[in-house]
């Protein structure tokens, strides 16, 4: 296979702009002869003939149109990116919208946010917060936070930074009062918090120490729709709660709350980060990943 001659790509496009080997030699300070020898070695490097010589003119061929439109292309998203890099923080500006759940985006994604726009000033920041599945491209929302399993797509890039996972937990005035309960049936005896969505009570999912699959219907009277909310509930002594180890992990540490049935385990759910692929990425939006990328993952566990 014939390797393309990079070093006189540039040489080549002067050629096709300026219209012939003489004013390009003219344009790139060179001689004629050096102009010609370039593309020479181009045309040899691929095997192809760019240009159709007369004594009085040359002309592109169909193989060196098709050339000067990618190489065009390229070289102008490189010295694009060039800049980028040059100029660093005085070009991140802008604004950048990302979307996430709504309790994770609160507690964690817009904190790291406020700190990144410290530190690049002109950068501009749009949260759109909830629990449903932000069509990127259609609403114009350039990053997104993610948890669970994502469909496949070839619009779309993610990059895994973390997992999110549920634990029992209690008061400890709750579970002096009550006892601790060792077996998942043993809820039947409690008092315990649901979390309801849409209108329904959504079940606790667990896996035992031998990885068998439990299916745990929690029947409550205090029934609500909010995590942070169910949390708060718990640290009052109202139940048992199954929460999202990343919003109790502080409660945890501190003995505010205390992780019961640790035999139980939840499955583990990736948390990712989002963006629409494309061929160059604005600084922005690169920035704003990379924050989400290298910060997010140690807000999220409990060590």
């Amino acid at each position: 296979m014939n390797k393309l001659d990079l070093n006189c790509l540039p040489i080549f496009i002067a050629v096709v702009e300026a219209g012939n080997f003489s004013a390009a030699a003219e344009r790139l300070h060179l001689t004629r002869s050096a102009v010609s020898k370039s593309i020479s070695r181009l045309e040899g490097s691929l095997g192809i003939a760019l240009f159709q010589r007369t004594t009085r003119q040359q002309t592109l061929t169909n193989d060196g149109m098709v050339l000067y439109e990618y190489a065009s292309k390229a070289l102008n998203a490189l010295q694009e990116a060039s800049n980028y890099l040059e100029s660093g923080k005085r070009n991140v500006e802008g604004k950048v919208c990302i979307t996430a759940p709504r309790l994770l985006g609160n507690l964690y994604v817009v904190p790291l946010l406020v700190e990144l726009m410290k530190l690049y000033p002109k950068l501009e920041i749009e949260t759109v917060l909830n629990d449903r599945n932000v069509d990127l491209q259609q609403e114009g929302v350039h990053v997104a936070v993610r948890v669970g399993k994502l469909a496949d797509s070839n619009q779309l890039i993610a990059h895994e930074i973390g997992y999110h996972k549920m634990i029992f937990c209690a008061s400890p005035s709750y579970l002096a009062e009550h006892g601790i309960p060792q077996q998942l049936s043993e809820l039947d005896k409690h008092q315990l918090i649901a979390y309801t969505q849409a209108g329904k009570i959504l079940p606790w999912h667990v896996f035992d120490q031998n990885q068998q699959a439990h299916r745990y219907l929690p029947i409550s009277k205090l029934v609500m729709d909010d995590m942070q909310t169910i949390m708060f509930a718990a640290l009052n002594g109202a139940g048992i709660a199954y929460l999202p180890q990343w919003l109790v992990k502080e409660n945890i540490k501190t003995g505010h709350l205390i992780e019961i049935l640790s035999i139980y385990q939840s499955a583990r759910y990736p948390i990712s980060v989002v963006w629409v692929a494309t061929s160059f990425l604005p600084l922005k939006t690169r920035v704003v990943i990379d924050a989400i990328r290298e910060k997010l993952p140690l807000n999220l566990t409990s060590e």
